[in-house]
């Protein structure tokens, strides 16, 4: 029976925590032991609760830090990883660990702790490169040297690792790409019927730069002014700043412009819009688009993305350029029409519950890790 060991950079239940969840649920139903670290120095979001009483998983808590965005910063956090590195090396040993797998490109501690005790490691990189990245240069040799002697490093799109080559300036022929896999949301009907008497174009993910959600605002405004029986949803907020961040943007407020927290009811906030918009600078494989279309609902996203790997433009969903604001003022003025709405949202569904069905995630990581 293989060991493997999980390192987190998190302890909620979204993004690349909830791939690590489901990557960990995948090697249990082979047969391996499983043993998830997590950070002590962050507030548990659900992930305890999440795990208990899967069976062949245990958690264990230590005090470390993910990456930081400057090299000077992680020398500091290699020496206050000191403590829970020496902590898993003996682990390691002791336990017959196998495989040491880090759920994120922020989780540094399984690159030093697999090159101390000589284990294997594979390295799932979720995050995109980009300015809104926030690294600075001094960063790229710290992680040519980590992606070099890691065994495999998994990216999430074709499109994600040639940005990773590209701004490390390497290729990664240690590189496998290996697609998310697609949640299946609850409350999907075979047809959504817009029941609102406005036209409802939602957002949902986090409030930060990186989401360009200003070139939303802005799209809006100008349809909302040839149109005004239309409204914005703008699901994630986690505080009043977040609140506070979206204000400032805009003079229109309720109804017109709705403010919502951040919520685990996703097929809640699908039912309750027409239109999903994400307008990022750019995305690796925003899986929130294809839960959109899998409840009905017409997606506008940026084509700066993998999901153009998978998803068909014009066809099943639309795509715009971030940098091209008349792009999705365009798409959102095309929209206003219900027929032509209708007919993407119906082509997406399709295509989102055939990628649901469809999925080999836990194969490939079952084949990865425990083989």
């Amino acid at each position: 029976m293989s060991h493997i060991l999980f390192i987190s950079h998190a302890r909620g239940i979204h993004g690349a925590e909830a791939v690590m969840m489901q990557a960990a649920k995948a090697c249990v139903a082979k047969g391996a032991r499983v043993t998830i670290i997590v950070p002590s120095i962050v507030e548990d979001a659900g992930m305890e609760q999440a795990l208990d009483g899967v069976q062949g998983v245990k958690t264990i808590t230590l005090p470390y830090r993910a990456a930081g965005v400057h090299a000077l910063r992680n020398a500091f956090v290699k020496v206050y990883n000191l403590y829970a590195l020496c902590r898993l090396a003996a682990f390691v040993r002791k336990e017959g660990v196998d495989v040491v797998y880090s759920s994120s490109s922020i989780t540094i501690l399984g690159a030093d702790l697999a090159r101390l005790t000589r284990v294997s490691h594979i390295w799932h990189w979720h995050e995109p490169v980009d300015p809104y990245f926030g690294w600075h240069p001094s960063m790229k040799s710290l992680y040519r040297r980590l992606a070099l002697r890691t065994k495999t490093i998994v990216c999430i799109s074709l499109a994600q690792q040639k940005e990773w080559e590209e701004t490390l300036g390497i290729r990664l022929n240690n590189a496998k790409v290996v697609y998310n896999p697609i949640k299946l949301i609850s409350s999907i009907s075979s047809d959504k019927n817009t029941s609102h008497e406005d036209l409802r174009i939602g957002f949902i993910g986090c409030f930060e730069k990186r989401k360009n959600i200003g070139l939303l605002v802005r799209a809006f405004e100008h349809v909302n002014a040839q149109n005004n029986r239309c409204s914005l949803w703008l699901c994630g907020a986690t505080s009043e700043a977040d609140r506070q961040y979206v204000e400032a943007m805009t003079s229109l407020r309720e109804p017109t412009v709705n403010i919502l927290s951040q919520t685990a009811d996703v097929a809640s906030f699908y039912a309750c819009i027409d239109i999903l918009v994400l307008p990022s600078w750019r995305e690796t494989m925003p899986l929130v688009v294809l839960e959109a279309m899998q409840a009905g609902v017409c997606v506008l996203q940026t084509d700066r993305s993998g999901m153009k790997e998978i998803i068909e433009d014009g066809k099943e969903s639309l795509f715009f350029s971030p940098e091209k604001p008349d792009e999705i003022e365009d798409l959102l003025s095309k929209c206003m029409d219900e027929t032509y709405r209708r007919t993407i949202a119906q082509t997406g569904q399709k295509k989102a519950i055939e990628l649901v069905n469809n999925q080999t995630f836990d194969q490939q990581i079952q084949s990865l890790l425990c083989e």
